[in-house]
């Protein structure tokens, strides 16, 4: 059974973590991190390669817990759980993409019949079928992109994690592997990763085709919610303040229902306002503290 096909009774979590630490070669990469969501198409703004490498082996899981709909982490790929594109995998240019789409196939499950059954149809899906016997080695950027999806979505696992797929591409390219990123949640969760987009982009219509967003800064959660939530405008800030009460202000801040994050150091933040607020709170707090603002720039304005 895929993802697109569970009833409201059997529908586990898409990404649920849960206190979860993640370390590599004896650095945090994360720390205390929890959320869930049973999103169809989640997306993650921010960092979260320490969950990626996580998920490949590369950094161990060294607290907590993460499940991908119901698999431990540390396992969904070797089980079959998740399909995983990296933004830009080493690749073998020696293969051509059908020879590369069916080792992966054969890798997955053992079966040269399913593999090739299951190759073409990605092929097919993806668009990819007039450039199948192209080598890698002649393959730009974006097609790439296109193929690691593909390769993702092989078999229909019940979750397809992309991370950074529009990454540095031209708006052309990125709008592409946006239609393909919709492409994969027809028959899978889709788990996407991006940076803060600026509006518009193609990253902000990657994320806006999600229904839910988690946003990353510095290693904790910054917001949470919908799209239309987390872009709201005149909510979010970049806020840098200069004198000798930044501590004081910061408390005063949270004490009024601000989420803050330290940017660059003390005094250089990403603020999220209390609802039916406005940055008059900011300002007020600043001259109270007897402050200079240096900076106070919506992070998304309305389209």
């Amino acid at each position: 059974m895929t993802a697109a096909e569970l009833t409201a009774d059997d529908d586990p979590p898409t990404l649920e973590l849960h206190a979860l630490g993640v370390r590599r070669a004896g650095t945090a990469l994360l720390a205390g991190l929890s959320l869930s969501s049973r999103a169809g198409r989640l997306g993650l703004i921010g960092d979260w390669s320490g969950l990626f490498q996580a998920l490949t082996g590369q950094a161990e899981l060294a607290a907590g817990t993460a499940r991908a709909f119901g698999c431990p982490w540390e396992h969904a790929l070797a089980r079959g759980s998740v399909g995983f594109a990296p933004c830009d995998p080493a690749l073998p240019l020696s293969f051509t993409i059908t020879e590369y789409l069916r080792h992966a196939a054969r890798l997955s499950h053992g079966s040269a019949a399913r593999a090739a059954h299951d190759t073409q149809q990605v092929l097919e899906t993806y668009g990819l079928g007039p450039f199948a016997q192209h080598k890698l080695s002649q393959l730009v950027t974006y097609q790439r992109r296109a193929l690691g999806i593909a390769c993702a979505a092989l078999g229909a696992p019940p979750v397809v994690c992309l991370e950074t797929p529009v990454r540095g591409l031209d708006a052309e390219a990125a709008d592409y592997i946006v239609r393909l990123c919709s492409v994969a949640a027809q028959q899978s969760r889709v788990i996407v990763s991006c940076g803060v987009p600026s509006s518009p982009s193609a990253e902000r219509s990657l994320l806006e085709g999600c229904a839910e967003l988690f946003w990353l800064e510095r290693g904790a959660l910054l917001s949470q919610g919908s799209p239309a939530e987390v872009f709201a405008p005149g909510l979010r800030y970049s806020l840098t303040v200069k004198g000798a009460q930044v501590a004081a202000f910061s408390a005063a801040l949270t004490e009024a229902g601000c989420r803050l994050r330290e940017r660059t150091g003390p005094g250089s933040y990403w603020v999220e306002l209390p609802e039916h607020s406005s940055t008059d709170l900011l300002l007020d707090a600043a001259l109270r503290a007897d402050l200079v603002v240096l900076e106070l720039e919506p992070l998304f304005e309305a389209h």
